[in-house]
């Protein structure tokens, strides 16, 4: 036999090699989707809908672009759109998936619109269920309401017995803090490096450091000692606590710079988590489409503003958001502001996680617009700052009777959000018991 036609024999033989394996390729490839499908045909038609959805959700997750969210979501929303008019419920680990895959997108409008699609599938129950529960502040100081405890009382005499919104002066305390501190540090540096001709200037203003605490924590023993020395014939009348300039005897001054160095220094995982829970709390029970853990002043006006918009056009994946340039709907957004203040207030005597300032930067921004929105009989209150103290100590009031009545649910939402993996999914699941 030549060597071409040995050449073209073993040419022959590998091609028919390839074929097989080629061939046992696509029997494989062939057999798994009958596997897959045979498996898939096996489960109920509610776990084969609860698969889908979760695995387009998750692959919303797996990509990290957010641009791309609003229309990847086009297919899960769908779905459940599909599922709804079947009547297929779907489960509560599917649904986390979605909410988690809608807040992707940062959007309110998709968020409103996810969570009623979530609500008319039959899996939620609990989103929005306490907003009938609030009471508005009425605009007349006679008018009557009824209190949580079941008494009628007028909005002035309800306001009397309310608690007042804790005070927070963190920018004077951080201040104090910060300048103690540099002066402390500084002092030390100066007698370290051997800085002699200002060493001596530093450490006066140390020793005068020194000498304004000890007055401002015991000036009440210092006077008791001075009247006893008094009575043994020496004269060493002080003045009285109250004539002291700067509120020296108090306890102020070194109290302010107390609290300045605990926020400086200060690192409470804990706290955070419950100042988070009560927000979400808050803003899931009352309805609102916003799940920010840490509310601020801007996203709360900029919901309102969203709210009022004239031209908002409904599609498939976005729904009008309810009006809440109203009574009902300002108090609604107070409480969410005015949750992590009230759960804070209630287990630490100093505000550190938690600022009472942004509901009022809150009313102040509403003010500031209010031309824009066109409807200046629901900011009654923005004329009198008396008005807006009242409202916003109503509010605080509010809030805290709101979580105070669901304290083991906020439990487990703070449990929950410790474990340093929750995500908005995993709240709801606490919220609806899933």
């Amino acid at each position: 036999m030549s060597e071409e036609e040995d050449s073209a024999q073993t040419d022959l033989q590998a091609t028919d090699e390839a074929s097989q394996v080629n061939g046992a390729s696509l029997v494989l490839q062939n057999d798994s989707r009958a596997s897959l499908a045979s498996a898939f045909s096996n489960l109920s038609e509610n776990d084969q809908y609860d698969a889908v959805l979760t695995g387009l959700c998750a692959k919303i997750l797996d990509d990290t672009s957010e641009e791309k969210a609003i229309s990847s979501l086009q297919d899960p929303v769908s779905l459940i759109v599909e599922m709804n008019g079947r009547n297929v419920k779907a489960s509560g680990r599917s649904l986390m998936a979605l909410i988690d895959a809608t807040v992707k997108t940062q959007d309110a409008r998709a968020m409103t619109n996810t969570l009623s699609l979530c609500l008319k599938n039959g899996g939620m129950t609990q989103y929005g269920s306490f907003q009938n529960t609030i009471t508005s502040m009425p605009s007349v100081a006679t008018s009557l309401v009824m209190c949580p405890d079941g008494s009628r009382k007028s909005r002035q005499e309800r306001l009397a017995s309310l608690p007042q919104v804790p005070f927070d002066d963190r920018g004077s305390e951080v201040t104090a803090a910060l300048a103690f501190t540099s002066l402390v540090g500084f002092s030390f540096v100066t007698n370290v490096l051997g800085m002699d001709e200002i060493s001596g200037f530093t450490n006066l203003l140390l020793t005068a450091t020194i000498v304004v605490a000890v007055v401002d924590n015991f000036y009440g023993v210092i006077k008791g000692g001075a009247e006893l020395t008094t009575r043994n014939k020496v004269d060493m009348n002080l003045p009285e606590k109250e004539d002291l300039p700067l509120n020296l005897g108090s306890g102020a001054i070194t109290g302010t710079v107390v609290r300045g160095l605990t926020r400086l220094m200060n690192v409470d995982t804990e706290r955070e988590c419950e100042c988070e829970a009560a927000a979400f709390f808050a803003a899931y029970s009352l309805g609102l489409p916003c799940f920010a853990f840490r509310p601020n002043a801007l996203e709360a006006a900029v919901l309102v503003g969203e709210s009022m918009k004239t031209n908002q056009e409904e599609t498939e994946l976005s729904s009008k958001l309810d009006p809440l340039l109203s009574d009902v709907g300002i108090m609604k957004m107070l409480i969410w502001l005015m949750a992590p203040v009230a759960m804070e207030s209630s287990k630490h005597a100093q505000l550190i996680v938690s600022d009472p300032r942004e509901a009022a930067g809150f009313l102040k921004r509403l003010q500031q617009r209010a031309e824009l929105f066109g409807d200046e009989d629901a900011l009654w209150w923005m004329e009198e700052e008396q008005e807006q103290k009242d409202l916003l100590k109503w509010a605080y009031a509010e809030a805290d009777y709101l979580l105070r009545s669901n304290k083991e649910t906020v439990t487990e939402l703070t449990e929950r959000l410790a474990g340093g993996a929750a995500t908005v999914g995993d709240c709801v699941a606490v919220m609806e018991d899933w």
